[in-house]
């Protein structure tokens, strides 16, 4: 049984269906677990946070482009830039809102685009918004950017156009001193020219063991297999985790705030699995850290510890390979072979 997607119920691209656990509850707070405090990866940071709107370039796209600015960027002082692409139908910035305040809040100017839902749109169409969304924002506000420094972020459908989103980024001259790209769950890439990215770029494709959405082999052969020029790379696994309640890692892990559903609830695994990894990676990327290159690719797999009674035991460490490890035993709604059937015009192998 799943249950329904963010926004659209009919879609055939879903944000977040999740099997149900009715035999035990789920985990939908922190209070269940520990955090990583503040001034640790993962941990809310100290600059307080703005949120920006700019009207989006394209009148059609669902809605405005978000940027997330934190009080340390000046003119005096830029700060590296992290571009945010969603999941299909996740237009509103408030699907991801508090992972992109954590990164904020440590420093980083983040960026939110939105592209259409429409299931008409082609391929071409929302590569566009998305990035027309990016270069609007660098546009509005490069006075207090340092473009030199940039990551790339997405989900679902905004994890299979990340590597693009790098590719067209680097022909801007963006990511000179730092590019990064940072996939969650992908759907298939669109995306061309991959090896334009250069090797310097650091990634991390990281799957969730019980997603039933996209198949962990579209990330497998549609992103980690398109760039195999890359020196610095991780595929990382996020298992479901339980003890009195349950830590579910399906589709919508990264989404913290599901609009009422409480399988996009933000918790544990929102601080740990992702925020934590981000927000190093984005350190190791932009200034060489080596303490925050073993966090980001799992050297440490630290994912924090139950409370109460159940404190002294440690939630399912993060599984960090050089090889992709998927779940062949899944059913998801979208495969590997089927690319073809949504190609919608795009060229298809």
């Amino acid at each position: 049984m799943k249950k329904i997607s963010l926004i659209l119920i009919l879609a055939i691209f879903s944000l977040n269906a999740l099997p149900i656990h009715a035999q035990i509850a789920q985990c939908t707070g922190f209070k269940t677990t520990t955090l990583p405090l503040s001034g640790e990866y993962g941990g809310f940071g100290q600059f307080i946070v703005t949120r920006q709107t700019i009207a989006n370039p394209d009148p059609n796209a669902p809605a405005p482009v978000s940027v997330f600015v934190p009080s340390n960027a000046t003119a005096q002082n830029k700060v590296p830039v992290i571009f945010f692409a969603h999941g299909f139908g996740g237009t509103s910035y408030q699907f991801y809102e508090t992972l992109m305040r954590q990164l904020a809040g440590n420093g980083y100017i983040v960026v939110f685009a939105p592209y259409t839902a429409s299931l008409f749109a082609s391929h071409t169409l929302r590569y566009n918004q998305l990035f027309n969304g990016f270069q609007i924002a660098v546009q509005q506000n490069a006075a207090i950017m340092d473009t030199t420094k940039v990551g790339f972020a997405g989900h679902s459908y905004g994890a299979g156009a990340t590597p693009e989103m790098a590719r067209r980024g680097l022909a801007q001259g963006w990511g000179a001193n730092g590019l990064f790209m940072f996939v969650m769950a992908a759907w298939y890439n669109w995306g061309t020219n991959m090896e334009q990215i250069p090797a310097s770029a650091k990634m991390i494709v990281q799957v969730y063991w019980d997603d039933e959405t996209n198949q962990h082999l579209i990330g497998q052969n549609d992103v980690w297999n398109k760039l195999p020029q890359l020196a610095e790379r991780k595929w990382q696994v996020i298992r479901r985790s339980q003890t009195f309640c349950s830590l579910d890692a399906g589709h919508s892990l990264p989404v913290t705030n599901g609009l009422g559903q409480t399988a996009a609830a933000t918790d544990g695994y929102d601080a740990w699995g992702v925020w934590r990894r981000l927000h190093a990676l984005s350190d190791y990327t932009f200034t060489g850290n080596l303490a925050a290159k073993n966090i980001a690719f799992g050297a440490d797999a630290n994912m924090g510890k139950w409370r109460g009674i159940f404190g002294v035991r440690r939630i399912s460490p993060l599984e960090s390979t050089d090889v992709p490890v998927v779940n062949s035993q899944s059913n998801p709604s979208f495969l590997w072979s089927q690319k073809c059937t949504y190609a919608q015009g795009s060229p298809c192998p």
